[in-house]
């Protein structure tokens, strides 16, 4: 799964891994991984959301 997914497919995808974390399923060999790829979700959630902060400014700033 390495596709970027949207906003709300990350944060889906970071509640699952975290449901998993506490209830302690994932194997020590996977545990690494997951965390990994959590912290990808969460770095491209806060790029979609300073992209659309930006984008949400300069509309409010220059209204047409």
């Amino acid at each position: 799964m390495s596709e970027t997914p949207g906003y709300e497919e990350s944060i889906r995808e970071i509640e699952s891994i975290i449901r998993s974390l506490e209830n302690g399923e994932p194997k020590i060999d996977d545990l690494a991984n997951m965390v990994k790829r959590a912290s990808f979700l969460l770095k491209n959630c806060q790029e979609k959301l300073r992209h659309i902060e930006k984008e949400i400014g300069d509309i409010t700033d220059n209204p047409s």
